[in-house]
């Protein structure tokens, strides 16, 4: 399970007075509480996967991640590549990098999770781009 605001509380402040001023903004400037209400909501929705825990399971049929009301699910056989980086994999159904990853792939927060094991498991599962 990931959850980056539990691992860095200060930052929920600011997130919070980036909805509450963008929402006030709206308000003011269109004088419409409904379009203001809808920012507010299009902006916490952006920033769920910072706000809201995520749970990620790696099976024999494939690698599913869960936040909140949503499921993404890949299995195996459709990845193609694996982009480890500092914080978190990439496992993408693209062979090369694409626009598309964000969309299409899953990337995985390694937050609380044994990295070497995941990054391993991963990597045994999808196989790298041909040579």
């Amino acid at each position: 399970m990931a959850h980056p605001a539990r691992r860095r509380p200060e930052q929920i402040a600011l997130v919070a007075a980036v909805v509450l001023i963008s929402a006030w903004a709206v308000l003011v400037t269109l004088e419409s509480p409904g379009l203001a209400l809808l920012a507010a909501i299009l902006l916490v929705a952006s920033v769920a996967p910072f706000l809201f825990p995520t749970r990620y399971r790696l099976s024999e049929a494939g690698v599913e991640e869960r936040r909140l009301w949503t499921r993404k699910f890949r299995a195996w056989r459709d990845l193609r590549r694996v982009q480890v980086g500092p914080g978190a994999a990439l496992v993408s159904p693209f062979a090369r990098p694409s626009w598309l990853d964000r969309y299409r792939g899953i990337l995985l927060y390694l937050d609380g999770a044994d990295r070497d094991a995941v990054v391993a498991a991963l990597r045994a599962r999808i196989p790298g781009p041909p040579s």
